[in-house]
């Protein structure tokens, strides 16, 4: 079943999580349950992989026609929950109610029958298909005489993509073809036509622009408002307190509160998240930035003839720089234009010296890493040690006797590593992949930052990070800075990239179209400079 498209305008005015709802549609069937009646309910679920516990115990019910809100560190068991209420994983002990009934054995295809379905973290798309062939995969209508009703399905598609998410993406599109914000989109349309009763969101805004973001929590909106229940996983707190009616924290795998969103403010909910006060890092002042700081980055020029135009820009030592804009706005191709992983004219000077001839080793040589947005794509071994990961790229002569690898000595600064970030990790020798999300960044973080570089760019660095890990990354990055490093931060986390940066620099369709210093932080502000290139 299709939702009906919901006539809203997205984005609009001076709000970038606006609060009000839209009227239900009339021509909405709804789903199967009345609102305000349990949609499922979980009673003692418990789970755990080779005998380590990752569910204890956990109990909740959902309401239809209300958004519930599951939030907890990496770690705490919120994927491991998704996947059993969609069929994917068998709870050890416990008992699962849909719609009232209890079903001892959810299997994907009973949690489909059922009206379940689910936005995952990780894309579920085959990239040598269209949109349309993804959103209906399995379950293409056909005529009488076998045919696919490619018409039908088409309309469809436009209806659900156009009218419900605003995305104007061709239904014959190659998924390879999209951007990766385009294609997240195509994955919440895929489970929007699954979905009959429960949607489940999983980190669903990581890899979409501030307009995309909008207009999402706008559809989960019109969703409740239809009587779905909504299980929204998520690590932004603005999104959270924008959608949700009710919250359950977990940590470490165990239920510890749940509520009404206005009856859990957000310094309540991360006490219970992490167990302790975090470093309330957003709310402390920039630290002061001195007028005569050495320019350690000068940039001129700039272009790579697609998606970088003539960009300048400088960066002092000890500064923090915002880089802002929407999705496709350039800004991850001009951080790989400076590196040398993309090819472009210009000057780039590092510390009055011109980097010529570029390239990540040399820019590595020069003192300036880049860590990259699609960190699992481009910098991680997801299928090696974890302390591989952390020293790939670093093995010196302090590792080796005799020109052999000292395994001691690898374990001893992978282990300092280790401890200096805050990584979670049963044993070194784990594979990268069996580590929560938030953790295979942070092996990431400190392969590339333990070289105390010059220069260092950070290409959306809490990308899918809880609130304790975000926390220790927000005051990394300070340390950074303080002890002279110069840093660009790229950011689609407009409070992180107000809290953390001495300047703001926006750049839209490859070019930068203003700038703003710390009293001139304001999201409309940065917003219209985003999207119309003016602030006014």
């Amino acid at each position: 079943m299709l939702i009906p498209a919901l006539g809203g305008e997205g984005l609009s005015g001076s709000a970038l999580y606006p609060t009000g709802t839209q009227s239900q549609p009339s021509s909405a069937t709804g789903p199967e349950m009345k609102g305000n009646s349990a949609a499922l309910s979980l009673t003692n679920i418990s789970k755990s992989f080779s005998g380590v516990t990752v569910l204890s115990g956990v109990s909740f019910t959902a309401e239809a026609g209300r958004v519930l809100a599951i939030v907890g560190e990496n770690g705490a068991g919120k994927s491991t929950l998704k996947n059993i209420i969609c069929g994917l994983l068998r709870p050890d002990h416990g008992t699962i109610e849909v719609l009232g009934q209890e079903v001892p054995h959810l299997t994907p295809a009973l949690a489909r029958q059922l009206g379940i379905a689910a936005v995952h973290q990780e894309l579920s798309l085959f990239p040598s298909l269209t949109v349309a062939e993804n959103m209906y995969v399995g379950m293409l209508p056909k005529d009488r005489w076998g045919n696919v009703r490619l018409a039908w399905v088409m309309a469809e598609c436009r209806k659900l993509l156009h009218d419900t998410l605003g995305e104007q993406i061709d239904p014959l599109t190659l998924v390879e073809d999209l951007s990766l914000g385009q294609r997240q989109m195509v994955e919440v349309a895929k489970a929007l036509v699954r979905a009959r009763n429960i949607i489940i969101f999983d980190e669903p805004t990581t890899s979409l622009s501030i307009a995309e973001r909008a207009r999402l929590l706008e559809a989960i909106r019109s969703l409740r408002l239809q009587g779905y229940s909504v299980l929204f996983i998520s690590h932004f707190f603005e999104e959270i307190y924008a959608v949700a009616d009710d919250i359950v924290v977990l940590r470490d795998g165990n239920f510890v509160a749940a509520g009404r969103v206005e009856d859990l403010p957000p310094p309540v909910v991360e006490r219970h998240m992490v167990g302790r006060e975090l470093a309330a890092v957003d709310r402390l002042a920039r630290p002061p930035m001195e007028d005569t700081a050495k320019t350690l980055l000068e940039v001129e020029g700039v272009s790579d003839g697609e998606r970088v135009r003539d960009v300048a820009l400088r960066v002092r030592a000890g500064e923090i720089v915002g880089l802002g804009g929407l999705l496709g706005a350039g800004r991850s191709e001009l951080a790989q234009a400076l590196v040398g992983l993309r090819p472009a004219t210009g000057s780039v000077k590092v510390d009055g010296k011109v980097f010529s001839h570029r390239s990540p080793e040399r820019a590595r040589h020069l003192g300036m890493v880049l860590v990259s947005e699609d960190r699992r794509g481009e910098q991680a071994f997801l299928n090696r040690p974890v302390r591989e990961n952390l020293l790939a790229g670093h093995i010196g002569p302090e590792h080796r006797r005799y020109g052999i690898i000292s395994r001691y000595q690898e374990r001893k600064a992978a282990n300092a590593m280790v401890q200096a970030f805050g990584v979670k990790c049963s044993s070194l020798e784990q594979d990268l992949v069996s580590l929560s999300g938030g953790n295979q960044q942070k092996v990431i973080l400190a392969r590339w930052l333990m070289e105390k570089p010059r220069i260092c760019i950070l290409d959306e660095p809490t990308k899918g990070i809880d609130v304790g890990a975000k926390a220790e990354i927000h005051m990394l990055v300070r340390r950074l800075a303080e002890q002279g490093t110069a840093v660009i931060l790229i950011s689609s986390d407009m409070p992180e990239l107000m809290a953390l940066s001495h300047r703001i620099v926006i750049m839209r369709k490859g070019e930068i179209v203003g700038e703003l210093k710390g009293h001139e932080f304001e999201p409309d502000t940065i917003l219209r400079l985003a999207s119309v290139g003016s602030r006014t």
